[in-house]
């Protein structure tokens, strides 16, 4: 009797079980085949990149230190200027410039400047606003730089990202709409020997140039490190630190060609 008790126990517990594995093989086959939408409230305003309205003639305002200003090009052209050449003969658009890059500038010499009311009038007044800012606060000396100078040499970062934040900042208040394009930052000292290490601050920097431009709307790196890696001799002045007429060209290019598709509306350039 106690055997016949024990083996219908047995046949209900695996009835039971069957049951309970069939109900979870269905409803994960209909999790699978009826995925639920997610939670997570996602982000619409940089999803896509934006178009930039055509005009008769844009207004181009340039910020920053001495590679917007051309330093190291003996034809005195730089970035800005090809730029201009290249938007008018490739795309068929006129613009202006404005360049108020300062030579020798940090972060935080833009910072002040960014407070100066002709600034912030010629800033309002720009259809796109290009920069470069923070190579300075990298590399304050760098005619010091060494390999024993490296090994406890530490950049400020916090205040690099604070003075980025508030450069930024300054200028999406004065325009809410212009296209920003931050220069990334090179290496010039790659390929000098005993200074390669010095790539991982340069590395660091973009992470927080990338970071912050992340949070904005309408704004973007244009990346200069591949550009110059192990073409230091190709790209760079006498100075080895600015880049040459060469090297502006590179640059030019790569920044003319993400603000042309942009004039012409395509995407994920």
């Amino acid at each position: 009797m106690k055997y016949n008790k024990f083996v219908y126990f047995i046949m209900i517990s695996s009835f039971l079980c069957f049951l309970l594995l069939t109900f979870g093989f269905i409803k994960g086959a209909y999790t699978i085949l009826n995925p639920q939408k997610s939670k997570l409230i996602v982000s619409q305003e940089n999803s896509t990149e934006q178009s930039i309205h055509k005009k008769d003639s844009i207004m181009i305002v340039s910020l920053g230190d001495s590679i917007t200003r051309g330093v190291g090009d003996d034809e005195g052209q730089g970035y800005v200027r090809r730029v201009k050449e290249t938007l008018e003969k490739d795309y068929n658009q006129i613009s202006t410039i404005s360049n108020l890059a300062v030579s020798g500038a940090k972060t935080s010499d833009l910072v002040t400047q960014l407070n100066n009311k002709s600034v912030q009038e010629a800033i309002r007044t720009a259809d796109t606003i290009m920069l470069s800012i923070g190579g300075n606060d990298l590399f304050p000396g760098a005619d010091q730089l060494n390999q024993q100078f490296l090994k406890s040499y530490r950049p400020d970062e916090k205040t690099f990202q604070k003075n980025l934040q508030m450069i930024f900042q300054q200028i999406r208040k004065q325009n809410q709409s212009a296209p920003i394009y931050a220069l990334g930052y090179y290496n010039p000292f790659h390929n000098v020997e005993g200074l390669d290490a010095s790539s991982s601050f340069v590395s660091k920097w973009n992470e927080i140039l990338e970071q912050t431009v992340l949070q904005l709307d309408n704004a973007y790196v244009i990346p200069t490190f591949d550009l110059f890696y192990n073409e230091e001799e190709k790209y760079l002045y006498t100075d080895h630190f600015h880049p040459n007429k060469a090297g502006y060209i590179e640059m030019a290019n790569r920044l003319s060609k993400k603000i042309g598709s942009q004039l012409r509306g395509e995407k994920n350039e």
